[in-house]
Parts: C-alpha cells; sequence; structure tokens
C-alpha cells in the first residue's frame, strides 16, 4: 500500500519536473519563481529557503540567474541592509505570469475532478500522514 502511495507522490513531483523542464528551467528555479510570484510582500532568500526546503547556495544560484535574466531586482531591506528583499520586474511578472497561471489552473482542475467527498477525504489523509510521518521521524 504505502509502495503506491509514494510511487504517486514521486509521480506528481516528477510533472512539475518535466513541466520545468519544457520551460527550460530547473524544477528548483520553478519552485523558487513560485515562492517570489505569489508573495504578496517581498520574499528574501532565507524565505525561499524556508518555503521551498532548498539549500541556501541553490536559492542564490537561483536568484543570481533570474537577476541576470533581469526577472528580479535585489533591494536592501531598511531593517538589515545585509537582507535582500527579492521582487519580480515588470519584465519578470511577463513571464512567470503565464507559467503561474497554466501550473495553477492545472492543479485546480486535476483536483476539481476529484468529486467534493474525495477531496475532503484526501485532504485529511494526507494532513494526518503528515503530522504522524513527522512525529514518528522527527520525535520530540
Amino acid at each position: 500500500m504505502f509502495a503506491r502511495f509514494h510511487r504517486h507522490w514521486t509521480e506528481i513531483n516528477a510533472a512539475y519536473e518535466r513541466y520545468a523542464r519544457k520551460l527550460g528551467v530547473s524544477y528548483s528555479a520553478l519552485q523558487a519563481l513560485c515562492v517570489i510570484y505569489n508573495s504578496d510582500v517581498a520574499v528574501t532568500q532565507r524565505m525561499i529557503c524556508g518555503a521551498t526546503h532548498l539549500p541556501k547556495t541553490t536559492v542564490h544560484a537561483i536568484i543570481a540567474g533570474f537577476v541576470k535574466q533581469g526577472y528580479v531586482e535585489l533591494r536592501e531591506m531598511a531593517e538589515d541592509r545585509r537582507q535582500k528583499c527579492i521582487r519580480l520586474t515588470d519584465e519578470g511578472r511577463a513571464y512567470a505570469k503565464p507559467i503561474m497561471e497554466h501550473m495553477s489552473r492545472s492543479e485546480m482542475q486535476a483536483f476539481a475532478m476529484l468529486g467534493e467527498t474525495t477531496m475532503q477525504v484526501m485532504i485529511a489523509g494526507i494532513g494526518e500522514y503528515q503530522e504522524n510521518f513527522n512525529r514518528t521521524l522527527n520525535p520530540q
């Protein structure tokens, strides 16, 4: 039973990986772009690391690439000048918008196809699994 769950979980991640590859970016870059695009406030590299669980060096390289492409700009934060806030440029927003909209639309369509009962059971089940897994993998 667990092998089936794991295979499905892996295939979901592989779908994101294939989508990223079609776009010519890494899955990690797609994850970082999602965080930046979907944030209402400017984010920091630390925030991206926290949201994606990517290493700091990976996030730094991704952001440097986005800066080079003109997709993001970095600004010093007033409260801590060592921290830089990351914002999409107009060019970056134009680049990210169709990517994020297609991904979000696909996720929502796939989710809606499940039907209300299956959605509720899935959400409850994955939440319970996540709590149990964290508790058994990382006991207090």
